[in-house]
């Protein structure tokens, strides 16, 4: 028997990567909550599996698979009839999931208003979270608008002023269908006036300032203090050249820097601007298109930690930007992906830790010595050994590094002493002890004997080197 401290175990084994899918099958039976726990962290969900989870008696095991990201979309769609409301309702969707089909989707559309007696809400309310569920994907605004009720078209129909392929609904059969079609066209069209501007700070006083804006209620904002709406204005495309010019001059840094990113600065803005005392305002115009590489390399800047957001910019100008004198212009381009071999070898070995950094994350090809190189300097770094190209060969030298997040890669080592590994299993820091009883070079004994640890059963049940009878043993434990 293995005792209450196991009481882990059995989330642990759904997550073992080497659990058969009868394994996880007799889990689902015997403990199907520490089950669905351990299942989401799974890389693969076998088709048994999910069927065994979507004919389970446990709602909330049927609702597991309903929102796990692995789930097969027919199976999804096949839970949409479930008998339980709340497993349908997960079954909506979620980013991350493969799309519903089609037939599913009109089929949602059309019984929702029969589900909403059941659920204590109204069928818009439904259509409206059907809608959020799914506001990753063009696809159930595509379908609602062919659908032949109504009612679900006129939903469809107020998206039509941000959706160009929805106008078609202008010229609808139904007239509210066309009717809310035309005010939401008009809607998006419409420029915001004084009057449209909440008096306080509010989700709907932010999306105001995203708006067409009116030089009145422009005027209204330069008028006043409000800093952090000043800022949010200096990007707007709303304002006049004069308008730009008192913001490029404004008293606040935070304004000046926003401004500083505005394309339709003229020269002498962008110039003043990289004269500017505030050193983030520098920063961010240091990166403007008008300003030269000579120019770049005399400007002061703060180019910040490594790591922050940003897109992938377009190839010809990730090109251009690799060589440039600008460290953010060079981390934006070590963002893209499909840059040439040569270029990936200047920028592994640039002198900016951000350059590196982005370089490691986004490139398939970065060099694996990049990879480590990063994990061992940066914060922020958790992703990285997760990369395909993060080293496996020796590792395990990082064993008394004072670090313990280095210390836990000995795990990764596919060629670490099994005595290494199981000494670490004492180690002093938590992560670490936990990395060591999952990895498969540690001996089967000392794993069986975790499995008795209330601190570590868990991890040692995740361990692919668990035989496959005791792995059966805990599913009845």
């Amino acid at each position: 028997m293995l005792g209450a401290v196991t009481r882990s175990a059995p989330r642990g084994l759904a997550r073992n990567p080497s659990a058969t899918a009868e394994v996880l099958r007799r889990l689902l039976r015997t403990h199907p909550d520490a089950a669905c726990e351990g299942l989401r962290d799974r890389a693969d969900l076998p088709r048994p599996v999910q069927e065994a989870m979507a004919a389970h008696p446990a709602p909330a095991v049927r609702m597991a698979l309903a929102r796990h990201p692995l789930a097969d979309p027919d199976l999804r769609a096949r839970l949409l009839d479930d008998p339980d409301w709340r497993v349908r309702i997960r079954a909506f969707g979620r980013r991350g999931q493969r799309p519903l089909p089609d037939a599913a989707v009109t089929r949602v559309l059309t019984e929702l208003p029969r589900w909403a007696p059941a659920t204590r809400a109204t069928a818009d309310e439904l259509l409206a979270e059907f809608f959020e569920a799914n506001a990753y994907s063009g696809q159930p605004l595509r379908l609602a608008a062919a659908h032949p009720d109504p009612w679900v078209r006129r939903y469809a129909a107020g998206f039509a002023g941000r959706r160009d392929e929805l106008r078609t609904l202008l010229g609808d059969p139904d007239p509210s269908v066309r009717e809310a079609a035309a005010h939401a066209v008009a809607e998006d069209a419409r420029v915001m006036q004084p009057a449209d501007l909440p008096a306080q700070h509010c989700h709907a006083f932010w999306m105001v300032l995203h708006r067409p804006l009116s030089p009145a209620l422009v005027a209204q904002l330069l008028a006043g203090d409000d800093i952090e709406a000043l800022t949010v204005l200096a990007a707007s495309p709303s304002l006049s050249p004069q308008d730009v010019e008192r913001l490029v001059r404004h008293p606040a840094p935070e304004v000046r820097r926003t401004t500083a990113g505005r394309e339709d600065l003229t020269g002498a803005q962008v110039r003043l601007l990289a004269a500017d005392p505030d050193i983030s305002v520098r920063t961010a115009v240091s990166v403007h298109p008008d300003l030269t590489e000579e120019e770049r390399a005399r400007i002061e800047i703060d180019p910040g930690p490594p790591g922050g957001g940003g897109g992938v910019p377009e190839l010809a100008d990730a090109l251009r930007w690799a060589g440039s004198v600008n460290p953010l212009l060079r981390r934006r381009a070590a963002r893209r992906p499909d840059l040439p071999a040569q270029l990936v070898a200047a920028l592994a070995g640039d002198e900016d830790p951000g350059v590196r950094l982005n370089l490691a994350r986004h490139h398939p090809a970065a060099p694996p010595a990049l990879l480590l190189r990063c994990f061992l300097e940066y914060h922020g770094r958790d992703t990285l050994p997760g990369l395909p190209g993060f080293p496996r060969a020796g590792l395990a030298r990082f064993a008394g590094h004072p670090d313990p997040a280095v210390r836990r890669l000995v795990a990764l080592d596919l060629d670490a002493d099994p005595r290494t590994v199981d000494r670490l299993t004492t180690d002093p820091d938590a992560g670490v002890r936990r990395a060591m009883a999952s990895c498969p070079r540690l001996p089967v004994a000392r794993i069986e004997a975790l499995l008795t640890d209330p601190d570590l059963a868990g991890d040692a049940a995740a361990n692919p080197s668990l035989p496959l009878g005791r792995m059966l043993d805990l599913t009845e434990a």
